[in-house]
């Protein structure tokens, strides 16, 4: 073979091998995890005492306290008041203070009322204003730091 090829087919070779490496590190690069740090949160949710089941709970960064995350983690308690946080898709909270705010229950379109009365609370949880339930998410919490005591 000529030298002329060798030049010409040898520096496409050695370009084409680099684009490979190049994607291979790149595709390894973006598989490891992105977004946020997350921290486990689950716990109960009781209104006097007693579960509250079937409500939705939102966690929602407090500022005064210097949480600026952008995620506002949510669930909803399960039939015996138990819930767990999700945030970016993922389970968990961010670290962080946060108000946090109960929201009754509601039906899903073209579903029923449920089957059974569900206890009532005080509205003032329903809205991040006047909420008075702050919790602090941080890793290693101990047993029942979520749980949720409302009037």
């Amino acid at each position: 073979m000529t030298d002329w090829y060798h030049r010409r087919f040898g520096n496409r070779l050695l370009s084409e091998l680099g684009l490979l490496l190049t994607a291979c590190c790149l595709s390894s690069c973006s598989s490891q995890e992105v977004g946020p740090t997350l921290v486990p949160v689950s716990g109960m949710v009781r209104v006097n005492g007693e579960p509250l089941p079937k409500v939705g709970i939102s966690f929602r960064p407090d500022a005064e306290q210097g949480n600026t995350a952008p995620y506002q983690p949510g669930g909803a308690a399960d039939d015996t008041g138990k819930y767990e946080l999700i945030a970016a898709a993922k389970n968990g909270a961010p670290p962080g203070w946060y108000k946090v705010v109960v929201f009754p229950y509601t039906p899903p379109p073209g579903g029923g009322a449920p089957k059974v009365k569900l206890p009532t609370f005080d509205k003032i949880y329903s809205d991040p204003a006047t909420t008075e339930l702050r919790i602090e998410v941080k890793a290693d919490a101990p047993p029942g730091a979520y749980d949720l005591e409302l009037k």
